[in-house]
């Protein structure tokens, strides 16, 4: 538990916000699954179960109450919320003092953390029907065969673009093209004065599956950085190029602190961004007009990246039998049709997707697509640290300071120097 407590100590986590525009929807019937474990979740009656969540918007508060009420009244078991403000900070020290929650939100990126500190109680796939998630999404929380959390919902990546300046039919439809080609250079010149064609991000949760296009990973021995495979060198140099060339610059070089208020205020024509944006852009910029496609393929193939949390059992928790009906509910049918459809996020099974017709929005429908196909932002469990320093030096490739090999190795040797001293 020592180790452990260094650990709390060392991670640090910035967590996204799913968020999208709602959509109405109808709700899903319960599964056989549901129905048959009626019973079961009855004779729970009266027991008290705790959750543990971070804090979200308005819409995302009133569907999380919803689900809960509906949760008690279908079996009477009860459910206190415990809310984390500082979420991955707060809940390891209450795994680590022994007053975590029964249940608790498991984010993708965290999930190996939880699963090798022993945290996490192994689960049932069959009893939560997990055959009907999507593959990605179920693999997040999958470790050595055995399933340790239930994914809740969704965000991929997408292109959007700006109807005003963008005809979707001239996108190229592969990244090699749009990073190397006249398209960015000759949108560019057409746009109003200060306006960027795209946007990008420099980290490596935006770019991890272009890194590892063609089987290869960024991590080795399951915790040390593995950048300077000179096929990973390969895979970036096309998108640092056109960084360097101007055809692609970053929301900040625009005065912007992310995508959706540079793309929102037309400061740039496109960008690469999850479906989180759609609510934002909804809510604050109504007047643009923007389409949404799936990412032009790399290498010859489809590629996003997947965002996801899921439920996951205290490995230590007083009330296991519940906290399972709880999690068999709110990502059942039922359950993941209130909460997504009122939060305005994409449901993680295929059933409820159909159900609460989320791919009727033609805006969602590429996220949708993305699902399949996309890489989890998970790689172990120091990622982390991996990621810092990439985004420590990468800056100095793009503004050509040193090459892109000389970045990655910094990037690499800081990395692994900073996990060494933490194995100690």
């Amino acid at each position: 538990m020592k180790k452990f407590l260094v650990m709390v100590l060392a991670v640090l986590l910035v967590f996204g916000m799913l968020t999208g525009c709602q959509n109405k929807a109808e709700v899903a019937q319960p599964s056989a699954s549901e129905t048959n474990n009626a019973p079961a979740a009855n004779s729970l009656a009266g027991k008290t179960l705790t959750v543990g969540r971070w804090g979200g918007n308005d819409a995302e508060t009133a569907a999380f109450k919803k689900v809960l009420e509906d949760f008690t009244v279908k079996t009477g078991i009860k459910v206190e919320e415990k809310v984390f403000a500082d979420y991955n900070t707060e809940l390891q020290v209450a795994l680590v003092g022994g007053t975590a929650p029964d249940v608790f939100y498991v984010d993708a990126y965290m999930a190996p953390f939880f699963i090798e500190q022993g945290v996490l109680m192994p689960l049932d796939g069959a009893k939560f029907e997990i055959d009907k998630f999507y593959e990605p999404l179920k693999n997040a929380f999958v470790q050595d065969g055995k399933l340790y959390a239930v994914s809740k919902d969704y965000s991929t990546l997408a292109l959007y673009y700006n109807k005003k300046y963008v005809n979707e039919n001239d996108i190229p439809k592969t990244l090699e093209e749009l990073w190397t080609g006249n398209f960015l250079t000759e949108l560019k010149s057409k746009l109003p004065k200060g306006m960027a064609a795209m946007t990008y991000n420099q980290d490596l949760a935006r770019k991890m599956y272009v890194a590892q296009a063609g089987g290869l990973d960024i991590v080795k021995d399951e915790i040390f950085a593995n950048l300077t495979q000179q096929g990973i060198i390969d895979n970036l140099k096309p998108l640092i190029e056109a960084a360097q060339g101007g055809k692609i610059v970053t929301p900040q070089d625009l005065g912007s602190g992310w995508n959706g208020d540079a793309f929102g205020n037309e400061q740039t024509a496109m960008m690469i961004e999850g479906n989180w944006v759609l609510g934002h852009l909804k809510n604050n910029f109504s007047n643009v007009e923007f389409g949404v496609i799936e990412i032009p393929t790399y290498k010859g193939k489809k590629g996003s990246m997947v965002f996801t949390v899921g439920y996951g059992i205290n490995a230590v928790a007083k009330e296991k039998e519940a906290a399972a009906e709880f999690i068999k509910y709110v990502t059942g049918p039922v359950g993941m049709s209130t909460w997504t459809t009122g939060a305005g996020v994409l449901p993680s099974r295929k059933d409820v997707t159909d159900a609460t017709k989320a791919a009727a929005d033609p805006l969602k429908v590429p996220h949708i697509a993305a699902a399949v196909y996309a890489t989890p932002w998970q790689k172990g469990t120091t990622m982390d640290t991996i990621n810092n320093e990439f985004r420590n030096y990468i800056p100095s490739a793009v503004k050509k300071e040193r090459t892109l090999e000389a970045a990655l190795k910094l990037a690499e040797e800081e990395a692994n120097k900073t996990i060494k001293a933490n194995k100690q």
